[in-house]
């Protein structure tokens, strides 16, 4: 049944998060209390039990999902049925269906594995990420076009499958590197290696008659060696500036963003993180070169401002730094403006410290996008966590707001650094399974700044790192924690607690309200930052986008759509103490 389940869990995500974005709202009718249509023509609509949550998208019992005309559900009609709502040309549907079938197959696999939130919530971080669905937003979230069955059994962290490396040399006078001052390079890149290793690798490269010292060698993933690095770098190949050698090294497991490995062997060495040059959810996934240059001093700048700000440093707040990165772009490539972002991106690495490295005795860490987690039974992770916990459900929460919302808002309202807070890079930590402190990673795309970030900001942060960063407006960078955190990871915790625990939306957000409110009476904005209690906020469209550009090549990774204003769910009289 898990063919029909994936189709019918993906139908019922699609139709929640289109009439979040507006593209089907117009022909959604309540018919009676908690029972909904979509009509897709005279004699042929879709009916559901739902309510419409506290955000404007529907929570749907995807069990009541039906066809008024008798056919089974199946996504690949669901999405030509709705052609002329969404206005994707027939070749980009044909696109999307190609993603979707690929989406499909995947789901499949996390189906047949789903285990309790019980269960779920006594394994580790990175043993929690391989059974979690992907992002929550997006509608086709494991798309991952680039990749066969047979990859996706080797390398999706869903087949929770260990990795090694290849490992390959090349030149050093090409490449672009960055580094921790207080680090050297080769100890870095080395560092999962044992010395008979290092030595054997080294002696491979010397009998292929090359001046080791004039060489680095660094992990390369095997799918990317095989699919792009062979193709594109043949010319370097040729003249031995890059030479495969062995594969090599401690073993891996991919988390759910596919591009960054935890070290399965000693999890207190360094993630690292590869291009695979794949489309999945938004872009193809490379290493922006952009950033490499600067990607250490960038993570040293972020744990400066950490541990000299009270309100950071006493809320245990941490980032994971960059210890190191390099990037080589394809000469051919490299001088051709305009061309793909993906052609510039497809060989480089960035080393980052572990998330394990940041844990007091008995912490533990894991994702903020996996505490909306429901098992079959309707019960969520979050709703485990609490449970297990000495805390009711309003302390619980208050202490996750204050351990995590506060942080990232305090960056934005007091140094004008806006971090796109979704599931992925902020690590909620726990003890006893009580929030009790916050991890931030991945500052190279999602580390922006506010144009009228404060003076004191520039000492953390020279200006050849600013010049580096995006530097968005005050109300556009807001939106980094509103919809990368509120929309894209709250709206979801919300609705699971509602789901497993009948906890009302209304009373998650007013006490979310109460928090931000005092917050804002002590700390007055440096950095123009709007304040998080105003009476709207932007609806954020996500999907919306691919149907729009479609799946041509662009020069630039593609950027959200804006819909109608939402109204804020923090902002009720009452929620506040006056």
């Amino acid at each position: 049944m898990s063919w029909e389940t994936a189709n019918r869990n993906l139908i019922t995500k699609a139709i929640s998060e289109l009439y979040f974005e507006e593209i089907i709202s117009q022909k959604v009718r309540e018919i009676e209390k908690g029972l909904y249509t979509l009509k897709i023509e005279e004699n042929l609509s879709y009916i559901f039990e739902a309510h419409k949550s506290i955000w404007c998208h529907l929570i749907i019992d995807e069990s009541s999902l039906k066809r008024t005309d008798g056919l089974e559900l199946d996504a690949a009609r669901f999405f030509k049925e709705i052609q002329p709502l969404t206005k994707m040309n027939a070749i980009t549907l044909a696109n999307f269906l190609e993603e979707m079938l690929h989406t499909l197959y995947s789901d499949q696999v996390i189906l047949k594995k789903r285990i309790s939130s019980r269960k779920l919530s006594q394994l580790n971080y990175l043993e929690i990420e391989s059974y979690l669905d992907g992002h929550p937003k997006i509608i086709l979230n494991k798309g991952r076009l680039g990749w066969s069955p047979d990859d996706l059994s080797a390398f999706s962290p869903e087949n929770d499958r260990k990795i090694q490396f290849y490992r390959v040399a090349i030149k050093k006078d090409l490449i672009t590197v960055s580094h921790q001052k207080e680090k050297n390079f080769s100890e870095i890149i080395y560092a999962d290696l044992e010395k008979e290793e290092i030595n054997l690798l080294k002696e491979k490269l010397a009998n292929k008659q090359c001046d080791v010292k004039a060489y680095y060698i660094i992990p390369i993933h095997p799918w990317q060696w095989e699919n792009k690095i062979k193709i594109f770098f043949q010319k370097d190949i040729s003249k031995k500036n890059i030479v495969f050698l062995a594969s090599a090294g401690d073993s891996y497991k991919p988390h759910i963003s596919l591009r960054t490995f935890s070290n399965y062997s000693n999890s207190y060495l360094y993630d690292i993180k590869l291009p695979i040059s794949i489309l999945n959810t938004s872009c193809v996934r490379g290493i922006p070169a952009h950033y490499v240059a600067v990607a250490s001093e960038i993570s040293t700048g972020m744990e400066a401002i950490i541990r000299q700000d009270n309100l950071l440093f006493n809320s245990n707040m941490d980032c994971l730094k960059d210890i190191g990165a390099f990037s080589y772009i394809e000469p051919s490539y490299k001088d051709i403006v305009g061309a793909p972002y993906q052609y510039k991106e497809f060989l480089g690495a960035v080393w980052r410290e572990s998330s394990v490295t940041k844990l007091k005795e008995k912490e533990q860490c894991l994702m903020t996008g996996a505490l909306s987690y429901l098992d079959e039974r309707k019960k969520s992770l979050i709703g485990c966590l609490i449970e297990s916990s000495s805390l009711t459900m309003e302390e619980w929460l208050e202490a996750y707001f204050k351990s995590v919302v506060i942080p990232i808002y305090h960056l934005q309202s007091q140094y004008g650094i806006g971090l796109v807070a979704h599931g992925q890079n902020t690590l909620l930590k726990l003890n006893n399974n009580i929030p009790s402190g916050l991890i931030i990673k991945d500052f190279h795309g999602d580390l922006r700044l506010n144009k009228n970030f404060p003076r004191e900001t520039g000492k953390f942060f020279p200006d050849k790192i600013i010049k580096k960063l995006d530097i968005l407006p005050s109300d556009h960078i807001i939106y980094d924690l509103i919809t990368g955190h509120f929309i894209s990871v709250l709206r979801f915790i919300s609705q699971a607690l509602f789901l497993s625990h009948g906890y009302k939306e209304k009373k998650f957000y007013n006490l979310l309200g109460m928090i931000v409110h005092d917050y804002e009476k002590k700390y007055p904005t440096r950095s123009k930052t709007p304040s998080l209690l105003t009476p709207n906020y932007h609806r954020v469209l996500l999907n919306k986008v691919r149907f729009i550009i479609g799946y041509q090549d662009t020069a630039q990774r593609p950027k959200p759509q804006l819909g109608n204003p939402l109204l804020n769910p923090l902002i009720e009289k009452d929620y506040f103490h006056v």
